[in-house]
């Protein structure tokens, strides 16, 4: 599975008479442009299809991470002098915070994009568990 960009329409079927029209038969042909580049045709009915695949029953999408490619910090990141305070009893507590920190995710359709590492948190402690 790869990512493209519809770019333009190709051949059209004759959608005059929608009394005939049956969209699982559409033969329409788009050009599709891929991330490196390269263009190629593909079917109307090819093109729906993937969409609808990467779909649940009510049309909520969950893409697939591949990995975590990398990560930086910003600014606005604690450094390590920052980065702990002391209890009343004198120890040292570490502070839990995200603030400035993005990771760079992959998805299997080969997309990238930065993401708040606060953002990647959330969405995994709203997963739901799984019970066997």
């Amino acid at each position: 599975m790869l990512m493209a960009k519809v770019k333009k329409s190709v051949k059209s079927d004759d959608r005059n008479d929608p009394k005939f029209y049956n969209p699982l038969r559409d033969h329409s042909v788009y050009e599709v442009e891929f991330p490196d580049g390269t263009t190629d045709d593909v079917e109307a009915n090819l093109i729906a299809e993937c969409m609808v695949s990467e779909c649940d029953p009510e049309g909520r999408q969950y893409p697939m991470l591949r990995e975590i490619s990398d990560h930086r910090k910003d600014n606005t990141a604690l450094n390590v002098a920052d980065g702990s305070y002391r209890t009343r009893a004198g120890n040292p507590v570490p502070k839990r915070t995200t603030s400035g920190w993005k990771l760079l995710l992959e998805w299997i359709d080969g997309s990238m994009v930065w993401v708040r590492l606060a953002e990647v948190l959330s969405s995994y402690l709203s997963m739901p568990l799984l019970t066997v």
